[in-house]
């Protein structure tokens, strides 16, 4: 079940525990977990190459299986072909998506401050070139769209991409109190997260302005409430470490802040 509305971005540590467990425990836990397991183990497993050359060999496939796993090949949606999707993911900067492979949070310095292996691009920048191509329509599923993206960036990058879709963890973004849209590392502004001027306060859910206008700005600052919620959990009992926080999920099923956030705000 979604948070409550108006939940505080604080109240979100105190009840993972609890709401990870009811995910495990719920009807399609269990099925979800498994897939997932499976992929990541196969995510793992690439110690011998590089992300860039597994995405377009095996790795492709792998990913399509999870996406189907996940839902993404039912009702409204439907996946590209897994050679499609081969191309696509063959066709981004491997310089991108290698450096990328190796970043997970919590993020030391905000991802403007974070330069590229090339020196032309920030992670920010990278990131923005990759979600604008997996949410374009003919990379991901027939339509495109933000689910897509945000569903194969976590993909790619597991412990560092968030999980968003309009029913469950999106759903539970727009339920937090509007005022504690506020980013990480006591940054202030979310233009120092973001490194560009935002004309509004940033609503990390696709609830709040509409899937069609949810980019790669609101998956950034998503992204950026994942590490808030990590450092409201770490910061009250002095650091204990990312894995006591994994540990929440008594299955080991997350392997990153990302998923374990997903399955509490699920």
């Amino acid at each position: 079940m979604p948070i409550e509305n108006g939940t505080r971005l604080a109240s979100i540590p105190g009840m993972l525990e609890h709401n990870v467990a009811a995910y495990n425990n719920g009807r399609n836990g269990p099925k979800y977990n498994m897939s997932y397991r499976t992929y990541i183990a196969a995510r793992r497993g690439i110690e011998a190459v590089s992300l860039s050359v597994w995405v377009a060999g095996r790795g492709a496939s792998a990913m399509w299986t999870l996406l189907d796993a996940f839902g993404m090949n039912a009702r409204n949606s439907r996946l590209v072909p897994p050679e499609q999707l081969r191309a696509v993911l063959s066709d981004l900067d491997p310089a991108a998506l290698d450096w990328i492979a190796g970043l997970a949070l919590p993020l030391d310095s905000p991802p403007p401050e974070l330069p590229g292996p090339d020196g032309h691009m920030n992670l920010c920048t990278a990131l923005q070139h990759i979600y604008d191509r997996l949410a374009s329509p003919g990379s991901v599923t027939m339509s495109g769209g933000f689910v897509a993206a945000s569903k194969a960036m976590h993909c790619l990058f597991p412990d560092l991409a968030p999980v968003i879709d309009r029913s469950h963890a999106g759903l539970s973004f727009y339920h937090i109190q509007p005022a504690d849209y506020t980013p990480p590392l006591c940054l202030g502004t979310w233009e120092r997260w973001l490194g560009v001027q935002t004309r509004n306060k940033l609503n990390p859910s696709p609830q709040g302005i509409g899937g069609r206008a949810w980019g790669w700005q609101q998956f950034v600052a998503a992204m950026g409430i994942d590490q808030h919620i990590y450092e409201l959990w770490r910061e009250p009992r002095g650091d204990p470490g990312l894995g006591a926080f994994l540990a929440l999920d008594a299955t080991g099923g997350a392997t990153g802040i990302p998923r374990l956030i997903d399955k509490g705000l699920w």
